[in-house]
């Protein structure tokens, strides 16, 4: 197993810093990434409506759900699918990684 190099992976912030049902934004190489606390689980997505471009960041977050602020579309955070209209492409998703208690995101979707 290769060891964690930092330097592969972008900065969120420390763990206990992002509680469930918060999120930051980090500027990813091509896009800005969003990354949510979904009752206790990490999860990392383009920060970007499938459908119009516009950022999601401050849409509802249900769960592993989110619903965009504009336009009402909701998108899985674990797989990145459109799950009702008017967005029917999936946003890409981002690997998240944990390492001396401080989370990171790798800076190209899978």
């Amino acid at each position: 197993m290769r060891a964690f190099d930092p330097d592969h992976w972008l900065p969120v912030c420390p763990a206990r810093e992002l509680a469930p049902g918060e999120r930051r934004v980090v500027a990813g190489p091509d896009e800005d990434i969003l990354i949510v606390n979904a009752d206790g689980v990490i999860l990392a997505v383009a920060d970007q409506c499938s459908h119009q471009a516009l950022p999601l960041h401050e849409g509802l977050l249900d769960g592993d759900l989110l619903t965009c602020p504009y336009h009402n579309a909701q998108f899985c955070l674990r797989s990145g699918e459109a799950l009702s209209p008017p967005a029917y492409e999936p946003i890409a998703c981002y690997d998240i990684a944990l390492h001396d208690d401080h989370i990171y995101v790798s800076p190209s979707p899978r």
